[in-house]
């Protein structure tokens, strides 16, 4: 069980890290492309980024209301994957949809304000995915530390 909570919990990681903060700010290296349609991309990329962390998040969390799966991991791997869904929630319910909002205006040529809404997604991006990397390390560790580590 702990080696699918590993798996899992990397591959998350790894699709939040390529995904968010590798592929986006890389699209804007294309000098062809213009910003109405660098914020199409980016859109649709981070439409099925968010797609994949859910999976990712359902396939990891659900099973945790199963008290023989839930009792295998460590109290820290099982704090650092809530906090790391919680992580997502706020992402995908308060700073998507207004950032939706801005990117589509943006899309249409309407003048929009300066915003943090972008430093505020980062900021959860790169606390996620600590919360994602110290799950792993703590999943990583054998039976005999784990035991040590629940106390």
């Amino acid at each position: 069980m702990r080696k699918y909570y590993f798996l899992l919990t990397s591959l998350w990681a790894g699709v939040v890290l390529g995904g968010s903060l590798i592929v986006a700010p890389a699209k804007f290296q294309v000098a062809s492309l213009t910003i109405p349609q660098l914020l199409e991309v980016g859109r649709a990329q981070f439409q099925w980024v968010g797609i994949a962390e859910i999976i990712f998040a359902a396939l990891l969390i659900l099973p945790l209301f199963y008290p023989p799966i839930r009792e295998k991991l460590s109290l820290g791997a099982k704090c650092f994957l809530l906090a790391a869904l919680a992580a997502l929630i706020v992402q995908q319910g308060f700073v998507m949809p207004p950032l939706s909002e801005r990117t589509q205006s943006l899309i249409v040529g309407e003048p929009v304000g300066s915003s943090y809404l972008h430093l505020v997604f980062v900021a959860v991006e790169i606390l996620k995915i600590s919360m994602l990397v110290a799950s792993c390390v703590l999943l990583s560790f054998k039976e005999k530390s784990d035991a040590t580590l629940r106390y």
